[in-house]
């Protein structure tokens, strides 16, 4: 089948950014595979869009390795007995052949096909057991000619080859024995499973054959015969293999307890930690130890960042590709060549930085994905292999949990000291509120609108002068409770206590509407609950002093103490109202009482002028507040002196 846009791209990428093609070029060459079939390299070649040597050796350069030419190969002797190693199927789906092998050294050498398939080199090092795997670069119609001369001894393969190294036209030829051709897309082949060939035991002419085999060669307990595929898929009189099961499950449990050890290892050393950034610090340096990386990152979806590079301090930038495919991907991302991987054939981070092999798996802690664990090579392509990434994720599972644990500990750490700075500052109930994020508290300093209210014991001096200290300290305090929980209860703040005098605030924290009326409230509350408390038979009386305006908010004092508190004319003039007001008398502005809302009634004082103020001032003295929807249940108003007022229950004396 021709080869789709999306497919050739890893074609088409690379060319485009050395300069060798435009895009119209591309487009022509797709249009030759539209009509004639075959692959876009070749068809590149053959229209002579792109020379072969300028097109090997960009992708020589991009795989950092050499290239090979088709005149070239045509010339080269291969040894049979390497061929028959890995045989024509694994040849055919690899777009690649083997030219050479090293037993003393354990090195490979092959010649591919561009793009090179992902797991080339993977599969040779598990099958050959390579240490080292040398490729070189060839077109595709280069190697499926060496394929068909060295394993169908077709001598005249090369002549389907042109003189600028492209295969045939179409991708099935139709003077081969190979049933299908393994050059039918320039995608690489990573996903593409090798055929297999299923043989009934009816269908043998020998059925005892496998047991006679097994008898005569005298084959140890657990182990199975298995017959590889022919060449050309004919008879199966191929290579018998011997899958000892016994020494396999062994290897696995060897495998298992290895990745046990190393998590048990990995979970010491990292929990030693106490802060984020060292365990963090410490993950990446363990990575190092435990797979062939070039460098790490940790990427939390809360939006720190940190890597770290095997060799030097060079920034790991992860591309969003990645992070992307590993997030969608339950199992992680692993990718052998990134540079030619379709899922980052638009990245051009990965193409910039040169990234080759990859790793990324998703960090997991409480049901939910907190980051993403990287690891990358730049230095070599199939650095990692699919047994490392179970090992990977199982590191990202402990480290997701460890930095989970360290997170949360870090916010209860926070939110205590938090907790201890405010209740300097505020009530509990407005502590509990800043921390919930329903209410905000800003300490730098600002204006606001608020309303203050200043109360203190009518007759105090004279009241203590005849006092035990701590019968003074006795009564004060259980006047300071009763005022802390009226003024907390309708919405303030305590500010302060200033000797008999509590000081407290509306909309300092957490600004609302409602703050003169509920000052109000708190305050008429407050005289009925002082007079509850008696001294030597006599209840207490207080005044109250309420004023609304603006006022400067925030934290003030000295670096070793501060206070939450409100500065300012407003706040002034609250305290010059407390003073003069009777025993059991409220006296507000008439600021507070516009604020206040219906339901308020006030009588209107004579005019004053006050201490620090220019102007007189006329206060207003609060009989009773009710809800709106009250108004009319209100009692008949009864006459006292010039002002009517209505009946009250409470123990306010009129002026």
């Amino acid at each position: 089948m021709a080869a789709t846009s999306d497919s050739d791209s890893v074609i088409a990428n690379p060319l485009r950014a050395s300069g060798l093609v435009d895009a119209p070029a591309i487009e022509r060459g797709r249009g030759y595979v539209r009509d004639h079939g075959g692959l876009l390299s070749d068809a590149l070649l053959r229209l002579q869009l792109v020379k072969e040597g300028d097109f090997l050796r960009t992708f020589a350069e991009l795989y950092s390795t050499r290239f090979v030419k088709a005149e070239k190969l045509k010339t080269l002797r291969l040894d049979p007995s390497l061929l028959d190693r890995l045989g024509v199927r694994m040849a055919e789906r690899l777009r690649m052949c083997p030219i050479r092998w090293d037993e003393g050294a354990k090195d490979v050498h092959v010649v591919a096909a561009v793009p090179l398939s992902s797991s080339l080199e993977p599969e040779l090092r598990q099958v050959l057991g390579a240490r080292t795997v040398s490729v070189y670069v060839a077109t595709a119609g280069g190697v499926a000619a060496l394929i068909k001369k060295a394993y169908y001894q077709q001598h005249d393969a090369f002549e389907q080859v042109t003189d600028n190294g492209a295969g045939p036209p179409m991708s099935r030829a139709v003077d081969t024995a190979v049933d299908e051709s393994p050059f039918d897309s320039d995608e690489p082949t990573a996903q593409r499973p090798e055929p297999t060939v299923m043989v009934a035991l009816d269908q043998l002419e020998n059925p005892e054959q496998v047991k006679t085999t097994a008898r005569e060669d005298k084959i140890p307990t657990g182990e199975v015969l298995a017959q590889e595929p022919a060449p050309g898929g004919g008879s199966t009189d191929g290579k018998t293999v011997m899958v000892n099961l016994e020494a396999l499950t062994i290897a696995t449990l060897r495998r298992e307890n290895a990745r046990y050890r190393i998590a048990q290892e990995f979970h010491r050393r990292v929990s030693l930690e106490r802060t984020v950034e060292a365990m963090v610090d410490r993950i990446l340096s363990v990575i190092f130890e435990l797979l062939p990386a070039d460098g790490a990152a940790v990427w939390l979806t809360s939006g720190q960042y940190a890597s770290k590079a095997k060799a030097g301090d060079r920034r790991i930038e992860v591309p969003r590709a990645v992070i992307d495919q590993a997030l969608s991907s339950p199992n992680g991302l692993l990718a052998h060549n990134a540079l030619v991987d379709e899922r980052f054939d638009r990245s051009q981070s990965v193409m910039m930085r040169g990234v080759k092999s990859v790793m990324a798996v998703p960090m997991r802690a409480r049901e939910k994905v907190i980051g993403i664990l990287y690891v990358e090579s730049v230095s070599m392509s199939a650095a990692f292999t699919e047994e490392d990434l179970p090992l990977l994720d199982a590191i990202a599972s402990q480290a997701a949990i460890l930095l989970d644990n360290s997170a949360l500990v870090a916010q209860v750490q926070r939110e205590v000291e938090t907790r201890a700075s405010l209740s300097r500052f505020l009530s509990q109930a407005a502590v509990d509120e800043v921390l919930s994020g329903r209410m905000k508290v800003n300490l730098e300093g600002h204006l606001e609108e608020i309303t203050v209210l200043f109360a203190d014991i009518r007759g105090f001096t004279n009241m203590s002068a005849h006092m035990r200290p701590e019968e003074v300290v006795r009564f004060l305090n259980a006047f300071f409770a009763e005022a802390v929980d009226a003024v907390e209860r309708h919405g303030g703040i305590v500010d302060k206590f200033i000797g008999d005098c509590v000081m407290g605030l509306w909309g300092a924290v957490g600004a609302r509407e409602d703050h003169a009326r509920n000052a109000i409230k708190a305050a008429l509350e407050l005289v009925e609950r002082g007079a509850r408390i008696t001294v030597k038979g006599q209840a207490l009386e207080v005044g109250v002093g309420i004023n609304t305006g603006m006022a400067v908010v925030g934290a003030i004092g000295a670096q070793r103490r501060l206070d939450y508190t409100a500065i300012g004319a407003t706040v002034n003039l609250s305290a010059r109202l407390c003073g003069i007001a009777a025993p059991n008398e409220v006296l507000i502005t008439s600021d507070t009482l516009m604020r206040a809302g219906p339901g308020v009634i006030a009588a209107p004082g004579e005019a004053v002028i006050l201490k620090g103020l220019d102007v007189p001032i006329v206060p207003y003295a609060i009989r009773s507040i009710a809800q709106p929807l009250q108004l009319n249940q209100l009692a008949p108003p009864r006459k006292i002196g010039h002002d009517t007022i209505p009946a009250l229950p409470s123990p306010i004396k009129p002026r």
